[in-house]
Parts: structure tokens; C-alpha cells; sequence
């Protein structure tokens, strides 16, 4: 599996785990995981998987895909 597919994975595994609400935030964590990534790939990701800002229940905006 290529390393973009695999980084896409995991921000996807990350935001369903965890309230996420800035880019740093996501950043943060996928380095804490291994991956060495800029914020210009994370802002990117974040486009290309087409996350979304939604508001919790704590009432905090944080990422969220739209995609099934």
C-alpha cells in the first residue's frame, strides 16, 4: 500500500477516534504515529479526502468526512 494511502487511513482512523479540530492537532498526531509529514501534506490530505468542520456536541468544531 502506497504511503499517501496509508497516511489517508490513518487520518481517517484518527478523526473517528478523536475530537480533531485544527490541522496542528492532526499533525500532531500522525507524527505521534510514525509519519513524517509538513502541514502543507496534511492541508492537502485534508482536501483530498474532503473532510469537513463540524460542530460536536461539546460544542467545538473538529474534522469529519462526508464520504461513506
Amino acid at each position: 500500500m502506497a504511503m499517501k494511502t496509508k497516511r489517508h487511513a490513518k487520518i481517517l482512523e484518527i478523526i473517528r477516534q478523536k475530537s480533531v479540530e485544527t490541522q496542528e492537532d492532526l499533525l500532531r498526531l500522525l507524527r505521534e504515529d510514525g509519519y513524517s509529514v509538513t502541514q502543507a501534506t496534511v492541508s492537502r490530505d485534508i482536501k483530498e479526502l474532503r473532510l469537513v468542520k463540524v460542530l460536536s456536541e461539546e460544542g467545538t468544531y473538529r474534522y469529519a468526512s462526508v464520504s461513506p
